[in-house]
């Protein structure tokens, strides 16, 4: 997760962190490998994370399923018991159609976008971190 500086949110580190330590996680993204890699390069936030699929490792991007039904075959769970991050309508509706719960996680560009069918739509990454804290078993 980038800010809109292209830094890392502040304190997404230790919201990443908390919640690796509960459950598994991985990325599902619609970057390229290269992008991807170039973005995450100085960031040292793979870490907390089991895998990152990209455009690279499946056909039909989001907004289809394609991606998230391939991070739940990777992770070996089931939908009902997982919950994505998405931060674009493109995102929130490929994790809808692959039966995910969605956080959304607004920034700048998408700050009035309605977001409908989304479980919770937050404006800071203190916001996000309560949500997720609800959501993982003690």
């Amino acid at each position: 997760m980038r800010s809109e500086t292209g830094l890392a949110m502040p304190h997404i580190d230790s919201v990443l962190s908390r919640s690796a330590a509960r459950v598994p996680m991985g990325v599902v993204t619609s970057a390229r490998r290269a992008d991807f890699d170039i973005i995450h390069a100085g960031l040292d936030l793979m870490r907390h994370f089991r895998f990152a699929l990209t455009a690279d490792d499946y056909r039909h991007s989001k907004p289809s399923p394609e991606p998230y039904l391939a991070g739940l075959d990777k992770l070996g769970v089931a939908a009902a018991d997982c919950v994505a991050v998405e931060d674009s309508p493109r995102g929130l509706q490929a994790a809808r159609a692959a039966g995910i719960e969605c956080i959304v996680l607004r920034h700048r560009l998408m700050r009035d976008y309605p977001f409908d069918g989304a479980y919770r739509v937050v404006d800071t990454v203190a916001q996000l971190d309560a949500e997720i804290a609800a959501l993982l078993p003690s």
